[in-house]
């Protein structure tokens, strides 16, 4: 009966606030993501953030903040979970869970759903996104363990980022410290770095993971990178090489750009208003590497653009991360950050358009016929 009353509160006060109305700022980076593969017998940790302005930004539990997460699986099964606080993230406050390993027997999958509740005045923050920007509720898929051992093994170009220790690979599977104590790499010559670590049989064949270096004691800003180990008896797997911060791979490794590539990026602020400029912002130079940002253009009624140049004979690969923000560049959006790749398979221009926090909102260009020139004027006074 408490169970039930409790789902009936949550589901009150998303109606009555949502994310428009909610005082609670921001809530999100649940972990682990949207369609990761999870193994049976095991309970399976949740993590999610909450963000209130002087509130969680304090050292220790922000008051009056709970998170509560409901479970599902395809086979029929319900569950539910009040969130406890794990610690804080820089201004957030991380709250943790668990999905019981009796909710993945015999299931192929199985569904969280967060809600993040101010109890001071009643009002919650719902859906929560995960790190790569799913919004929930996220769903996980119940896979089989690895049939034997697996030997895997890791290798990283460090391209021009300095290091003073060694170099390690840390991730989510035991085997690389559970995002506790990484495994050591070993030089094999300039900037690169190579280990080989054995995955025990009877795993979970999805796994995270990245890189430290200065003695394994500074993190790359970089997204968790995702393997997917064969369970088809395969005993060794040898990664694709890898850099810092997915910066362009040297070490002999890379290419470069044969021309000029111009990548656009566009947002349409069709669902949401703005009271002054907007701009792209993200992990390069030219993005003012998640400074103010790169100032972008209207081209459209509710339509903004900023467009890229990268240049013949840069280093390739290069992923970058970015996002908008509006509000004279002050708003960030809510939506995990979007990933890209430069690299020669870019046609010379290319156009990428969202919406502001990936709604589904359209915005067209403005024509230039002779007939739009009215309404182009308008834009501008």
């Amino acid at each position: 009966m408490k169970k039930m009353i409790t789902l009936a509160t949550i589901a009150t006060m998303v109606l009555m606030a949502g994310n428009a109305l909610a005082v609670i700022g921001w809530a999100g980076n649940v972990w682990p993501n949207s369609g990761a593969n999870v193994t049976p017998g095991n309970a399976i940790d949740v993590y999610a953030q909450v963000w209130k302005e002087t509130v969680t930004d304090m050292p220790g539990q922000g008051p009056e903040i709970m998170l509560d997460m409901v479970i599902t699986n395809d086979i029929g099964g319900n569950d539910f979970a009040t969130m406890t606080y794990h610690g804080d993230v820089g201004a957030n406050d991380e709250y943790t869970a668990q999905i019981p390993a009796a909710m993945l027997l015999g299931a192929s999958w199985v569904e969280i759903d967060i809600t993040a509740m101010d109890l001071s005045d009643g009002t919650g923050f719902y859906p929560l996104n995960d790190q790569a920007g799913n919004p929930g509720p996220q769903r996980y898929n119940v896979v089989n363990v690895t049939p034997n051992d697996i030997d895997v093994t890791f290798q990283i170009c460090m391209s021009g980022e300095a290091t003073t220790g060694d170099v390690c690979v840390i991730g989510s599977a035991a085997e690389i410290g559970a995002w506790g104590t990484g495994v050591n790499l070993t030089n094999i010559g300039g900037e690169l770095w190579e280990g080989t670590v054995t995955f025990a049989a009877g795993g979970n064949p999805t796994f995270e993971y990245k890189f430290k270096k200065d003695g394994c004691a500074t993190w790359e800003g970089a997204p968790n990178r995702v393997v997917n180990l064969p369970t088809d008896g395969t005993t060794a797997v040898t990664l694709d090489t890898q850099s810092w911060n997915n910066l362009p791979i040297t070490c002999g490794l890379g290419s470069t750009l044969e021309e000029d590539k111009v990548v656009c990026l566009q947002v349409c602020l069709a669902e949401a208003s703005t009271t002054g400029g907007v701009c792209a912002v993200g992990s390069i130079d030219l993005l003012d590497n998640w400074g103010v940002g790169a100032p972008a253009t209207q081209i459209g009624t509710s339509l903004y653009q900023t467009c890229l140049t990268f240049e013949a004979g840069m280093a390739i690969p290069l992923t970058f991360e970015f996002k908008f923000k509006k509000d004279a560049c002050e708003t960030w959006e809510s939506v995990g950050n979007r990933t890209f790749t430069v690299d020669n398979s870019l046609a010379a221009e290319t156009t990428l358009t969202f919406g502001w926090d990936d709604s589904a909102a359209e915005c067209g260009v403005v024509a230039t016929d002779e007939t739009s020139w009215d309404s182009l004027k308008s834009l501008y006074r």
